[in-house]
C-alpha cells in the first residue's frame, strides 16, 4: 500500500485541491467529504475552512459546528486522492441529517486501492485528537457497499436506518 497522509489545506495547495474537486464532480456529480461553499475563490475557501475550525462547540442544539478539512495525499507523487472532513462534535443538524462525525471521499480514478480504509484510519486518529471522549457516528447509504464495508471494518454498529429512495444508515464506532 502506498503511503498516504492527511494534509490540512493551505493557499499553496490550490492546484491540488481544484484538480481533486474537478475530478470528483466530473465522476460523481457531487462533492463528498469536503465542506464546500459555492462562489468562493480558493483564497476565500481556505479562509472559510479556517473559520469552520474556530467555531466553538457549546451544545448539541447549536446550528453551526466546528469542522476540519483535510486532503488525503499520496506521498509518492503528492497527489490528492481523497478528502476527509472531521466534525468532532455531533450537533442536532448533523445527527438528524445523517451526516455524522466523519465524511470522506476517494477520487473515482483511485478507488479499489484500499484508500478509503486508510482515510478512515487516519480520520479516526485525528478525530480522537480533536474529541477526547465521544464515540464516532458515521453515516452512509445502505446502497454504498464500499463505504459500509469500511465502517464495519472499524467496528461500526448499525444504530439507525431511514428508508427512502436510498436508505440512510447511521453507525456507532466505539472509541476503543
Amino acid at each position: 500500500m502506498e503511503e498516504l497522509y492527511l494534509k490540512k489545506i493551505e493557499l499553496s495547495d490550490e492546484e491540488m485541491v481544484t484538480n481533486y474537486l474537478s475530478e470528483l464532480v466530473l465522476s460523481s456529480g457531487g462533492i463528498k467529504g469536503f465542506r464546500f461553499d459555492d462562489g468562493l475563490d480558493f483564497k476565500g475557501l481556505v479562509k472559510r475552512l479556517n473559520e469552520y475550525e474556530n467555531i466553538k462547540f457549546i451544545s448539541y442544539e447549536q446550528e453551526s459546528y466546528p469542522s476540519y478539512q483535510f486532503m488525503l495525499v499520496r506521498r509518492l507523487d503528492n497527489k490528492a486522492v481523497g478528502a476527509v472532513e472531521i466534525r468532532p462534535f455531533l450537533t442536532k443538524h448533523l445527527d438528524l441529517d445523517f451526516e455524522g462525525n466523519i465524511g470522506y471521499s476517494v477520487s473515482a480514478s483511485e478507488r479499489g486501492k484500499g484508500y478509503a480504509t486508510v482515510a478512515m484510519k487516519l480520520a479516526i486518529e485525528e478525530f480522537k485528537k480533536l474529541n477526547k471522549k465521544d464515540d464516532i457516528v458515521m453515516c452512509c447509504y445502505k446502497e454504498n457497499v464500499g463505504s459500509k464495508k469500511v465502517i464495519l471494518k472499524y467496528g461500526g454498529k448499525l444504530i439507525e436506518e431511514v428508508g427512502g429512495v436510498l436508505t440512510a444508515q447511521k453507525y456507532l464506532i466505539k472509541r476503543g
